[in-house]
């Protein structure tokens, strides 16, 4: 159940001030700092070890640890947020399991750290893009943030994944060892690779060579995960035909995390996808020698097959 004082603390953290001043304010330098991310990380721990020892039964259930990889701004907080509306899910946004995973934290932990990330997410209302156009995934009448009994919980935080994976090649076998008990689940979404690099450029001030050459470093980290997952536990998803076609490949998801998509579920995640992506890439002024530069390396990766500049 939510309290007044966490509907107030989630407010404040949503707020512009609250950015301001984590963001780019006084407060940056604190909140990035190792000290400070080691004592949120023993103060985790020991919350989530207590909310374990109270709520021993509250994951029994769980059945599927769904996860995203891929890059940033390829859609992946899109449908996380849509398995997230599910009655049976609990799909968090910005929590970064891994971290958690590389941190030496049980499987329950973990999960108590996703569903209060889940509810969190949902209070805030969903909201996305907030460096681009924000927006919200809010999908009325459904269950974000709440939950009837928990099938499926995991994390749709693509990029950092991905990058942790890069860095740290042991983290998959430790993340099969922290969820031996339940199935591992794993989907890529891709995007034309145009969309996600001038989103980079846009949000991070890039430039064409580092966004392109940061694209490509995880394509090359994706090829080397990919080959290490089985079949059963990866589906790729294309962000351009999901967005065309969202009920039926989100009937597909669901299929794959191991839970039950009904109508009235699929129909109301369908009317808030737009059936027109955005192309981040007309943000950005694109010259002939770049869109060869990205033209040629998405040769070289079998999951970018058929994406051009023009489409």
């Amino acid at each position: 159940m939510t309290t007044a004082l966490e509907r107030l603390w989630v407010s404040w953290l949503n707020s512009d001030r609250w950015r301001a001043f984590a963001k780019e304010g006084p407060g940056a330098r604190v909140l990035r700092s190792p000290v400070y991310r080691k004592l949120g990380t023993v103060r985790r721990y020991a919350l989530t070890a207590y909310k374990t020892y109270r709520q021993p039964a509250l994951f029994q259930e769980v059945k599927s640890f769904c996860m995203f990889i891929g890059q940033v701004k390829s859609g992946g907080t899109l449908l996380g947020s849509l398995l997230d509306a599910h009655p049976n899910v609990v799909l968090a946004d910005e929590i970064d399991a891994l971290r958690y995973v590389s941190a030496g934290f049980k499987r329950d932990q973990i999960f108590h750290l996703l569903l209060r990330g889940a509810k969190r997410e949902a209070l805030r209302g969903r909201i996305t893009a907030r460096r681009l156009t924000p927006y919200s995934l809010a999908v009325p009448d459904q269950w974000q943030g709440r939950h009837k009994k928990i099938k499926v919980i995991g994390d749709s935080k693509a990029g950092p994944s991905t990058r942790q994976f890069g860095q740290e090649p042991q983290l998959l076998d430790q993340l099969r060892t922290t969820m031996a008990s339940v199935d591992l689940r794993i989907i890529q979404v891709v995007r034309n690779p145009y969309d996600p690099i001038s989103a980079m450029m846009v949000r991070g001030g890039r430039s064409f060579e580092n966004a392109i050459d940061h694209y490509f470093d995880y394509c090359h980290t994706l090829v080397k995960l990919r080959k290490r997952l089985p079949d059963a536990c990866l589906t790729a998803v294309r962000y351009e035909a999901f967005v065309q076609q969202p009920r039926q490949t989100l009937a597909d998801l669901c299929q794959f995390v191991g839970i039950e998509a009904h109508d009235a579920y699929l129909e109301a995640c369908s009317d808030i996808v737009k059936p027109t992506p955005d192309q981040y890439r007309q943000m950005v002024d694109w010259t002939p020698h770049w869109i060869g530069v990205v033209r040629d390396r998405i040769d070289q990766f079998d999951f970018l097959a058929g994406y051009t500049y023009e489409n």
